[in-house]
């Protein structure tokens, strides 16, 4: 059975995150889903401070992002995390930004990460506890939220 998401950032879109048409800049998604991915982690016990102490740094290897609507100011949104896989040396995680007024999907994250050591500047094994932790949370992508990103059209539709 699939674990249940993890909300990993709420907020308001602000003026200073608009674009000249007075939509949610694309640098403030990538905020967004940047903040969630620390949330994620912190709640399987990885921090910034855990992987400094380790002299290791998170590297995301790939990132692929789904712009199913638009925001405009003032609207609340939340992000809910999971993970998808969990290998010996690699993860990979989806963020969904939903619409707090109706739960309409608006943009989705699909991250592969690895850990790195910053001496040897190449991807190290996963930490067996981390995997232990990562994996009681992994979540199977509604495939009705994946057909619409797919697609490009509104899951809630």
């Amino acid at each position: 059975m699939a674990a249940e998401w993890i909300e990993t950032f709420k907020g308001a879109i602000l003026a200073s995150e608009y674009d000249a048409e007075a939509h949610m800049n694309s640098q403030m998604y990538v905020s967004r889903f940047d903040q969630a991915t620390w949330f994620l982690l912190h709640a399987v016990g990885v921090t910034p401070t855990t992987v400094k102490r380790q002299g290791l740094r998170v590297a995301i290897i790939r990132q692929n992002y789904q712009y199913l609507a638009e925001l405009r100011g003032g609207e609340l949104v939340t992000v809910r995390s999971g993970f998808v896989a969990v290998g010996e040396k690699h993860m990979r995680f989806v963020h969904q930004m939903v619409d707090c007024d109706g739960g309409r999907m608006l943009a989705t994250s699909d991250c592969t990460a690895v850990l790195a050591s910053l001496e040897a500047g190449r991807s190290v094994p996963l930490p067996a506890d981390f995997r232990a932790r990562a994996q009681t949370h992994l979540i199977t992508p509604n495939s009705e939220v994946a057909a619409a990103a797919a697609t490009g059209g509104d899951a809630s539709t």
